[in-house]
């Protein structure tokens, strides 16, 4: 077994370890060589050294609300603290089990339908809530589907890996997290439940573990037209939806969706230069459908205001695990900080929040927390190669100084002077690998652009660093450079 549940014999404890598959108990017996310790409560001892479910630092500070709700908020998780509405009568409330990424189960209350129904007199004489009741998959509606999507992205933001997250949605819409439970009270059901979920999380992390095959690396990065004026040109004027090359959509307020941004879809690789080839060819397919050479490609972050850009990269061929999310935000999108720009940071954190992820139906995922990072071929066979790196080692990537509470502020703040000093450390990580000598060109010429911290510009147009047409032909590039 590669799995231990650690507890120190709570009640409900005693009761997941009966029903587990996983060897359980109050100490790690001496002799066990397996890879992750479960943490349940935090009463008792921790192992620094072995990876863990569930870090007992992050279970003591998630219990404490006024920590708790300052780190969501952080991450653009809307709570009571930070609800500024006047009104805040609730047409639903939620309460959602989560295991590693996953829903177990939700649980409903209706509050309009409870005022509806209720009398006057009843309500004035009782004022105990009624139970919540189970929503059976068939009948989630959009309510219970977002109530899951905020309750797995508390769960990361707090560094936990399992809970109870209780979901408010208002009558305005709004979602709010309510409280986070970390060491949830658990009945037969949630029991059987987190049972389930820790066994197959065994058998994930098992046959993880055994995979030799490289991880297949994807991308689909975004980004804008802008006129020689200064105007956001949509790109479904030149693109459809699907294809090579295509539009995508931002949503506006009232769910209104507009196509602005342009979004290349190379065909993936195991291989991250031949993937960076592969997006170089979509780039001159791009050239054909997009006419006007007049307008200009712009990547980034945000390099209009309004205009979020994303630079998702696909994984597939390995198994989608916390583990792996997070050793991507930390050896991936905390050190690409130092080279952002300036105005990067205005997509966070609605958009690059951290472990970030989508499923794809090709059974893989795509990490979504980056900003589209086409400014150079440099950059962008660097960052493939060191997403392919990661996805291949994460198992010896260790260090987590997004843990840390000030480091997740660093990030989001974009404070390149107290994010520098960590990624130092992650790079001295990184080159210990056995597989970083194979991308070392690609990666050292990275690592040397990071450590310069000389931010990208995010008004200037990529086609000129990739030399796609009008700027493919060597004397129009120079020519261009002179300019």
């Amino acid at each position: 077994m590669e799995t231990f549940l650690l507890h120190a014999q709570e009640p409900d404890a005693l009761e997941l370890a009966g029903l587990a598959r996983i060897p359980s108990g109050t100490q790690l017996p001496q002799d066990w060589r397996g890879k992750v310790i479960i943490h349940w409560g935090a009463a008792h001892d921790e192992w620094p050294l072995k990876q863990a479910l569930q870090p007992i630092k992050a279970i003591i500070r998630a219990q404490k609300r006024s920590k708790r709700e300052e780190m969501l908020h952080l991450h653009g998780i809307k709570t009571m603290a930070s609800h500024k509405e006047d009104n805040t009568a609730f047409a639903h409330k939620y309460k959602v089990a989560v295991f590693h990424l996953q829903t177990l189960v939700v649980y409903e209350k209706n509050e309009t339908l409870l005022l509806a129904e209720k009398t006057l007199f009843e309500q004035r004489k009782s004022n105990a809530h009624p139970a919540y009741i189970e929503v059976s998959p068939a009948r989630a509606s959009f309510h219970v589907r977002r109530a899951s999507r905020e309750a797995v992205k508390a769960i990361y933001a707090l560094g936990l890996d399992y809970g109870l997250v209780t979901i408010g949605v208002l009558r305005s819409g709004h979602t709010l997290v309510l409280d986070v439970d970390p060491v949830p009270k658990i009945n037969e059901r949630l029991a059987q439940l987190f049972a389930q979920a820790i066994d197959r999380y065994e058998l994930g992390l098992a046959k993880e573990l055994r995979r030799k095959e490289r991880v297949m690396l994807g991308s689909d990065p975004e980004f804008l037209l802008l006129s020689p004026q200064g105007k956001v040109v949509f790109a479904d004027k030149f693109l459809t939806r699907e294809g090579e090359v295509g539009c995508d959509a931002i949503v506006l307020s009232g769910h209104r969706l507009i196509l602005p941004l342009a979004e290349l879809r190379p065909q993936p690789s195991t291989d991250p230069r031949e993937l960076a080839r592969n997006l170089q060819a979509t780039m001159k397919l791009a050239t054909r459908a997009i006419p006007d050479e007049s307008l200009a490609w712009l990547s980034g972050g945000m390099p209009v205001g309004g205009y979020p850009l994303g630079g998702h990269i696909h994984f597939s061929r390995c198994w989608l695990n916390g583990h792996l999310l997070r050793a991507l935000d930390n050896y991936l999108a905390l050190p690409l900080i130092l080279i952002e720009g300036d105005t990067t940071r205005a997509r966070r954190p609605r958009y690059g929040f951290l472990g970030d992820f989508r499923k794809k139906s090709h059974g893989g995922f795509e990490y979504r927390t980056l900003p589209s990072w086409m400014q150079s071929p440099l950059i962008t066979r660097g960052i493939f190669a060191l997403a392919s790196l990661i996805a291949d080692n994460y198992w010896l990537l260790p260090r987590q100084p997004l843990q840390d509470p000030d480091m997740q502020a660093a990030y989001y703040g974009g404070d390149k002077q107290r994010i520098q000093s960590a990624v130092t450390k992650l790079w001295q990580d990184l080159e210990q690998l056995k597989g970083y000598e194979v991308l070392s060109a690609d990666l050292d010429r990275l690592k040397t652009r990071i450590m310069s911290l000389v931010p990208w510009d995010e008004k200037a147009d990529i086609r000129k660093a990739w030399k796609i047409a009008p700027y493919h032909l060597k004397e129009a590039f120079e020519e261009q450079i002179m300019l």
